[in-house]
């Protein structure tokens, strides 16, 4: 394989106040609903059309701050192994394979690339 690549394809963020997060993101920028996750009839989470994710947390000091990176790479396995060979970098213990944890607690969930995907997301030029 080439160079390696890969792209973020949405970032998690805890917000204190989800419904009103869910309003601002919506009528300010635009974005659309994709998926919703409850739990006994409460809104947990919520994807928003162009790579945010919003999870509820109104009792966690750190609301406001990052949850996670999704990452889409090109081959799940390998990018796995290499990132375990790093010191300090684990799997997160009662958690699917994708998820790891970086020394200073930044969360990555790691996803497959589908074929062609990250090239054309790299081709795109935003500024």
């Amino acid at each position: 394989m080439g160079t390696k690549q890969s792209y973020l394809e949405h970032a998690a963020v805890t917000v204190a106040d989800i419904d009103w997060s869910i309003e601002f993101f919506k009528n300010v920028l635009g974005m659309t609903e994709t998926r919703r996750k409850e739990k006994d009839g409460k809104l947990q989470q919520i994807w928003l059309k162009g790579g945010l994710q919003l999870v509820a947390s109104p009792e966690n000091p750190k609301a406001g701050q990052g949850h996670h990176l999704g990452i889409v790479v090109q081959d799940f396995k390998a990018t796995i192994q290499e990132m375990l060979t790093y010191d300090g970098v684990t799997h997160i213990e009662g958690k699917p394979e994708k998820w790891i944890q970086l020394p200073d607690g930044l969360v990555l969930e790691l996803f497959q690339e589908k074929p062609g995907a990250i090239e054309e997301v790299l081709s795109i030029e935003v500024k």
